[in-house]
């Protein structure tokens, strides 16, 4: 399937596949350099298709762009002709039985701490398994990634949540991931037996920003404990991590992410008497078609986050 028809002839794959990218990137300049195209090539192929559509799809409100109701109207049906081109395609290797010839796009989201610290082993494994598979690959927290997953941008997510429980979406528990005290080696705390969370009343707490699970955990404990620390919020998870380590309070953080630090003895795991843990999801659109590529992701996922060490296990 490498084309549909159009008002004045067929409209090519190719030419949607550049539109779903400058639609996301919303730059042609971006959209370019993603799919390994000069910028003038990205230029004709948003022309060609908006001629043979008969319909601007993109106009400039000074130096940038946006897309025009056309635009969003043929984003949805786009996103669903690739899919599915993609889909047939994989399909008719999987007969021909040999997985490494599978080609197409893989879309993939997740929000920062998943990225940076449990995907790019299994997006290498994946990799290896399908040496032809593009795998488009960037950060968004719930909010985004779920609006994603809903108009087609996205083909899979995963997240760190309590549960997932979202309209049109199939999410798979894949692995545990338990939250952790730490602080800098030789803090009043770490010299503790045991840490109560309304010990935490005098220090402060270094916390991710509001509209995460990570967040609203630690918020609704404290609210138990009858405390209120001092709060510093960050956007990053390294920029946590760093504060920490010089002193400036103490973190709750995903355990997966400072397991190099304790490791190295830069930052200590508290013996939090507590031991929340989150969970971690994949998650797809419902009617998203379960190619052999999204199960083998699902089962890499499993088996390399099974064999992860508890960072927490000879500290506490």
């Amino acid at each position: 399937m490498d084309s549909i028809e159009g008002t004045d002839g067929n409209v090519e794959m190719k030419h949607l596949v550049t539109f779903l990218e400058v639609a996301r990137s919303m730059s042609f300049t971006r959209a370019a350099d993603e799919l390994g195209y000069v910028q003038s090539s990205v230029t004709s192929h948003i022309k060609t298709l908006e001629s043979d559509l008969g319909a601007e799809l993109f106009e400039r409100l000074g130096r940038r762009i946006v897309l025009t109701a056309a635009g969003e109207e043929l984003r949805g049906h786009a996103r669903r002709m690739v899919n599915y081109a993609d889909e047939v395609r994989e399909a008719v290797l999987q007969a021909g039985g040999d997985q490494r010839e599978v080609r197409g796009t893989l879309h993939i989201a997740a929000p920062e701490s998943l990225c940076a610290y449990r995907l790019p082993a299994v997006l290498r494994a994946l990799q290896d398994r399908y040496p032809l598979l593009r795998v488009v690959f960037r950060p968004a927290g719930r909010t985004a990634l779920l609006a994603a997953l809903k108009d087609g941008g996205v083909d899979v997510g995963f997240l760190l949540e309590r549960n997932v429980a979202a309209p049109m979406t199939t999410a798979e528990l894949m692995a545990e991931e338990p939250l952790l005290l730490v602080a800098r080696p030789g803090h009043p705390l770490a010299e503790r037996k045991r840490v109560h969370s309304g010990q935490l009343a005098g220090e402060t707490l270094l916390v991710i920003e509001k509209g995460c699970a990570q967040r609203e955990m630690i918020d609704a404990e404290l609210k138990e404990a009858e405390v209120d620390p001092v709060l510093m919020e960050f956007v990053s998870v390294e920029a946590i991590k760093k504060c920490a380590a010089a002193g400036l309070g103490v973190a709750l953080l995903p355990a997966s992410t400072v397991h190099d630090e304790a490791a190295r003895g830069e930052l200590q795991i508290l013996p939090w008497t507590r031991a929340p843990h989150l969970g971690v999801y994949m998650i797809t659109h419902k009617s998203r078609r379960q190619t052999r590529a999204l199960s083998d992701l699902a089962a890499l996922a499993r088996d390399l986050w099974g064999e992860e060490p508890d960072p927490a296990a000879s500290t506490i």
